[in-house]
């Protein structure tokens, strides 16, 4: 039996325990690539039933998701791999989302550094991000006498190079 004194003590054990496992049941990891979700999905599925040796319980293309089971320790552990199409910065992404109940994260992180690793044998690289455009100077605005229009001789057509000061450029190829 606990004390009087004991039992404030006992209580915050037990809260402490059922919240490490709340925590645990919670899992849940991302990645986001820059594949297609369509050249995505059917890896993701493959990587699970085939690399994973997992067995694959459900699964919805058209949703994004399959359901599988994780043998464990004895044990049999549920979990789902999401495949989501998202779009960051204007560029199209795709998320995976990999929850495994009551396993901890570092298992679904490590998983889904082998499913990146497939992704990379099977489809190759993803896309690199585009490379950001310089921004233009803040200047006068425009108006005679202003940015390139003031080196450029009054006869000259709207199109032509302007004169910087080197060597003449061809207007034919």
């Amino acid at each position: 039996m606990i004390g009087p004194m004991r039992w404030p003590l006992a209580s915050a054990v037990v809260l402490a325990a059922l919240a490490t496992l709340a925590t645990l049941a919670a899992a849940r990891s991302e990645r986001a690539l820059a594949y297609s979700r369509d050249q995505a999905w059917p890896a993701a599925v493959r990587f699970l039933a085939v690399d994973e040796r997992l067995k694959v319980t459900d699964k919805d293309a058209d949703a994004g998701y399959a359901l599988f089971e994780l043998r464990d320790e004895g044990k049999v552990f549920r979990g789902a791999l999401e495949v989501i199409p998202v779009v960051v910065d204007g560029r199209p992404l795709v998320r995976f989302v990999l929850a495994i109940e009551d396993r901890p994260s570092w298992l679904e992180v490590a998983m889904l550094r082998r499913l990146e690793h497939k992704l990379r044998l099977e489809l190759g690289a993803p896309a690199p991000p585009p490379t950001p455009r310089p921004r233009p100077e803040p200047g006068p605005g425009p108006g005679p006498g202003s940015g390139p229009e003031k080196n450029r001789p009054k006869d000259a057509p709207k199109d032509s190079p302007t004169d910087d000061g080197g060597p003449p450029i061809s207007t034919t190829p």
